[in-house]
């Protein structure tokens, strides 16, 4: 295979800030970019999903970015290669389907914890309220989503992580990863329970399929519900 470049370890301060700028460029997306968006004619829905479309496409151009920087040419199997996108054997489907399950399971406990915490401090979520009724707009947000995320978190930045970190590079991309969403910073503490989950089972088989895998899934459910109560209406 023709390779050009170079993977190289990442210092914890590279990790922070690459983690901290997409971050910042959500929370501008959430606080000033959705308001914009409405203010011109969007419906909140739809400027909603374009502030956030515009972080997940901002994720997957770093990503091209990043690998020409190292120096892969952009053909399909150096890239595929770089950022570990190979197909699941038996085994790694056994792991895959088990965090699937434990991360859905404890995703729906902690959304029930993070209910009841709300209430008893009478808050409410700002974006609770965004109707989810696009469904096509939906799923082009949750593809870019998805893939955005973990071609960076864990197809660039986690293998470079584990050159510099080991066998414990899954909690430093576990720890961080939660604080991208401080766009909904209400969440951050709740997500710190179950977002380790994703980077330790993409460094344990050290492909980035199982988180994608897992990802999908996991977001893609709220796209069902969606469809599930436009068609009950």
């Amino acid at each position: 295979m023709d390779r050009q470049g170079s993977v190289r370890p990442m210092k914890l301060r590279q990790s922070f800030l690459l983690f901290m700028v997409p971050a910042m460029f959500a929370v501008i997306a959430q606080y000033v970019l959705w308001p914009y968006f409405v203010r011109i004619g969007l419906s909140e829905e739809n400027a909603y999903n374009t502030a956030a479309l515009l972080v997940f496409i901002g994720l997957l151009l770093a990503t091209i970015v990043a690998l020409r920087l190292e120096g892969w040419p952009l053909r399909w199997s150096v890239v595929r290669e770089r950022l570990r996108l190979r197909p699941l054997r038996s085994k790694e489907w056994k792991w895959t389907l088990l965090f699937l399950f434990l991360y859905v399971l404890l995703g729906y406990v902690l959304n029930i914890l993070a209910q009841l915490v709300y209430q008893r401090l009478g808050f409410w979520p700002p974006d609770a309220d965004v109707p989810l009724t696009n469904v096509p707009f939906l799923l082009v947000v949750l593809v870019f989503n998805v893939v955005g995320e973990e071609l960076w978190w864990r197809g660039y930045i986690l293998p470079r992580q584990e050159l510099e970190h080991g066998k414990y590079a899954w909690v430093v991309n576990g720890l961080l990863w939660p604080f991208f969403h401080l766009f909904k910073w209400w969440a951050v503490p709740f997500l710190l329970l179950k977002h380790w989950m994703i980077p330790f089972i993409a460094q344990r088989t050290k492909n980035t399929a199982p988180a994608l895998i897992i990802h999908f899934v996991s977001n893609g459910m709220s796209v069902v519900l969606s469809i599930v109560l436009l068609l009950a209406k």
